[in-house]
């Protein structure tokens, strides 16, 4: 067997990962015959992340129904590799935006995936072949962390709940930086190139974006566009309004069994605008962090930046 070229897009969450997905699921069989195999992300979320941070979890002393042991843990994702290998292909894409954590470690904190050293460290520990190529991609802070919170609230369980205002009080406290993110992403998969973009830009990138993906044998004009039937719609503001008025007069469980209802009562769009958390002082101050931080890591040697004036 031949060691294929192994290219990884690791998210982050909400700068379009579900689009990029969405289109290489779509195209899987013609990539394959190109011999460029696509693992969907449910399978790669199933059989290599969770188990991961299942192990991971439990090395920090959270306590989760199911463990994994090492020898577990490896045999898990062993399993899964032999599977993604099998047939031998040229080139082999990944796309896990959980693989430095949820948007609910980073909402608790106001961190970026508050351990995702630890996970990135133990979900690049399992390849049995290099990682030649990262992709990530970056967002707006004030952006981020509205949509995260959004995430956050849709998959709320039992345990302490996190309002709006600790998280906002979180975030400017502890000041989240995307070049530190990527540097420890980096340092899980020293041999792989880094190329980032930023979600602002996706539109004008897409493309480039996947052609960087799929790799030069493969024409992404052909691609087809993925079906819209199954895209979830985003909460607005004013739903998620309701949603926490029930939380703080009724708690969580109540909140959670009209979830749905809300949505559909207050559906995003013109009508009702997106969440938006951060005062005006809040947002400005958040968006130069950002460009100052988009700054940083254009100048960083190690990483390339994906700019709309390059395509």
């Amino acid at each position: 067997m031949s060691v294929p070229y192994v290219v990884l897009h690791g998210g982050f969450h909400k700068t379009a990962t579900s689009h990029i997905q969405a289109v290489l699921g779509r195209n899987e069989k013609m990539l394959r015959k190109a011999g460029v195999a696509y693992v969907h992300h449910r399978e790669t979320r199933k059989d290599l992340t969770v188990p991961c941070q299942l192990f991971v979890y439990e090395a920090q002393g959270l306590d989760y129904r199911t463990k994994y042991t090492e020898t577990e843990l490896r045999a898990r994702t062993g399993a899964f590799f032999d599977a993604v290998l099998a047939g031998d292909p040229r080139r082999v894409i990944l796309s896990e935006e959980n693989m430095a954590g949820h948007c609910g470690h980073c909402v608790k904190r106001g961190l970026l995936y508050v351990y995702r050293d630890q996970l990135t460290r133990t979900f690049a520990a399992q390849f049995p072949v290099p990682v030649a190529e990262l992709h990530l991609g970056i967002r707006n802070y004030a952006d981020f962390f509205a949509s995260a919170y959004v995430e956050y609230l849709r998959s709320l369980g039992p345990g302490k709940f996190t309002d709006e205002a600790e998280m906002r009080l979180q975030v400017l406290a502890h000041m989240p930086n995307w070049h530190k993110a990527l540097k420890s992403v980096m340092a899980a998969f020293p041999g792989a190139s880094l190329t980032v973009w930023t979600f602002e830009a996706f539109r004008s990138l897409d493309r480039a974006i996947l052609a960087n993906l799929i790799g030069p044998e493969v024409d992404v004009t052909t691609l087809k566009a993925p079906s819209d039937k199954n895209k979830r719609p985003s909460a607005s503001g004013r739903a998620v309004e309701a949603l926490l008025q029930i939380i703080h007069r009724e708690g969580v469980a109540a909140a959670m069994a009209r979830r749905v209802e809300l949505q559909e009562c207050y559906p995003r769009g013109p009508e009702f605008g997106g969440y938006d958390p951060w005062t005006a002082e809040e947002r400005a101050h958040l968006t130069r962090i950002y460009a100052r931080d988009v700054e940083a890591i254009r100048a960083d040697p190690q990483i390339r930046m994906l700019d709309v004036e390059q395509v």
